[in-house]
């Protein structure tokens, strides 16, 4: 089974959060000012998905993956 992302309108304390136990992305719209900002939350929690499906997951804690992403997000940038 692949990911499911759902668009939220309302408010949270998340941009957004990945349940892998679902495989399901809950992005809220309304933490965002862009439409860019909004692509790079949905790839962010695809990074999650990503990892979980590979099960490295368990190699790293949350602050690990986080910054991975993170790494991974602006490598581009960083390069450049």
């Amino acid at each position: 089974m692949g990911l499911k992302v759902e668009l939220r309108a309302r408010h949270s304390d998340n941009r957004g959060i990945y349940y892998s136990e679902t495989k399901r992305a809950v992005i809220y719209l309304a933490m965002h000012e862009t439409l860019e900002d909004i692509y790079k939350t949905i790839n962010h929690e695809v990074y999650h998905h990503c990892f979980s499906e590979a099960d490295e997951v368990d190699d790293m804690d949350e602050d690990q993956e986080e910054r991975l992403i993170f790494c991974i997000q602006w490598a581009e940038e960083s390069i450049a």
